[in-house]
This record gives structure tokens, sequence and C-alpha cells, in this order.
């Protein structure tokens, strides 16, 4: 979201202005268009892994989070971002890793993919989903009441896997592919004091895809607060999820991650000293 005040759209309006010099002749300034604004953003803060449900393979056994020992402890996430804004359009680039790796003793038999893992394996278990977003959104309401529409398509990095700890077995699922969304962000943004957003992509399938049944969500809430012109810091929670079933490939995979996090944004074309 960019950092600018309601009264910052204003001062972008282009005049016509008519001015009559010596001798009669008539000049017309022509108007000159708003130079986009472009922010920078960055947040990072804890993580928990609410839910990961997995099954690789044919003969594959189902697991949990719990299972592979992604409740055991917290994770470190974080997200940067970079948004043009040019009149009531919003461009947006997102980098959001995840890549989590935990070591756990086996309790059962446990096969992924092709490979079996004995009862009482140490395995270290692989999670990673990174996440590289493009958006668009449009202004449909200003401010101070301001609601942006649009959509947004996410190219997926994602890995799987689990290898025993002795080297002996090892197997890994990889997968490239692109995740479209739609994508909405409301926000109230007063002329000075804190202010308030709702930000979130979503899309399902419905089934409707081939043989693909899946979901992706990303939805935080965020309050924050100008320190200086053109920087603002702000706090927010977020429920990132989401997942498929593919019976062509064999993978059932749906996870739910919840983060807290506090982050900074910087209108590279406002930043002034403090007021």
């Amino acid at each position: 979201m960019s950092t600018r005040t309601p009264f910052a759209a204003a001062a972008t309006v282009a005049v016509t202005v008519t001015v009559t010099v010596l001798g009669g002749a008539v000049v017309t300034v022509a108007p000159v268009a708003a130079a986009p604004s472009i922010t920078l953003g960055y947040e990072t803060g804890p993580a928990y892994v609410a839910q990961n449900d997995g099954r690789y393979g044919d003969a594959g056994t189902p697991y949990e989070a719990g299972d592979v020992g992604q409740q055991a402890n917290l994770v470190v996430v974080s997200r940067t971002t970079v948004e043009v804004d040019h009149g009531p359009h919003a461009f947006i680039l997102l980098y959001a890793p995840f890549d989590v790796t935990t070591r756990v003793t086996l309790a059962d038999d446990l096969r992924f993919r092709d490979t079996r893992f004995a009862a009482g394996t140490v395995v270290d278990h692989r999670y990673r989903f990174d996440g590289f977003r493009a958006s668009y959104l449009h202004r449909v309401l200003p401010a101070p009441f301001g609601l942006e529409l649009g959509a947004s398509l996410q190219i997926r990095n994602a890995a799987v896997a689990f290898t025993s700890v002795d080297g002996a077995a090892h197997d890994e699922q990889d997968d490239i592919g692109l995740v479209g969304a739609l994508k909405a962000r409301a926000t109230y943004r007063p002329a000075t004091g804190p202010w308030a957003a709702l930000e979130a992509d979503a899309l399902s399938t419905f089934g409707l895809i081939g043989d693909v049944s899946g979901g992706i969500y990303d939805v935080a809430v965020e309050v924050g607060g100008t320190i200086r012109p053109g920087v603002d810091l702000y706090l927010n929670a977020r429920l990132l999820g989401g997942g498929a079933e593919v019976p062509s490939q064999a993978i059932d995979n749906w996870a739910n991650i919840v983060s807290f996090g506090a982050g900074v944004r910087v209108d590279l074309g406002r930043v002034g000293p403090r007021g």
C-alpha cells in the first residue's frame, strides 16, 4: 500500500492554463502527467505452521505437520514488495520465500513417493514454497475509505523432500507452476493519525480445472502510521494457506500458516525530514 496522503492525489492533478502575452499572442500550457510513485516495503516476523497435511505417491503415507516436527518451533518469515502507483492504478511485485527444514525421528513407517522410511529413522524434512507474485489493483473508492480491486499471478516454486540423516534414503517432489488469484485491498487512511488496511488474494478451482481441486488465500490485517513524510511503520497478522489435490500426479497437500509481522514502507518520491 502506498504511503500517499489523501492530499497527494490532488497535488498531481494537471491544469491547462491559457496566458495572454505582449502582442496578443496566446500561449497554452499543456497538462503535465503526474509521475508514478514507487514504494518499497519489507516485513518480517514469526510464523506458525498450523496445518501441513501431505500425501505424495499412489501408495504414499498421509502425514501432518506435527509428524515431521514443523510445530515444535516458530519460523521466521519475510516479504519484500515494490509498488508503483500511477493515478488509480497500482502494480505490485512481491517476493515471499518460505523454506523450512526440520529433523525428526519417525514414529511409524512412512512412504514418500516411491521411497519407504522405516519407523525409528531420523529424517530431515524440507518444505519449500517460495512465492513470486505480480499484482494489479484499480482504485474504485478514494481515501479515506479506499477500495482497490484487481488480480494476481504467482509463480509457485515448491519442493518437498525427505532425507534420512545417514544418507541411505532420499526422495523429493519438485514443482514450478503459475497460480492466479483475485485481489482486493480496503484501507482507512485519514489525513492524520493511524491507518488500517485489509488485503486479500484468493482463488479456488471449485473442481472446474480437470481433476485438480485446490485453492490459495493470503489475507492480512494491518495497522500503521506515518513516522515522517513518505515513511510508514506497521504491524500485521496474516493467514497464508492453500493447497491442491492432483490425482494425476498422486499429490495431496494442504497448508495453513499464521504469522505476525512488523514492516516498513518507503515512498521514494516523498521521503523527507520529520514533521
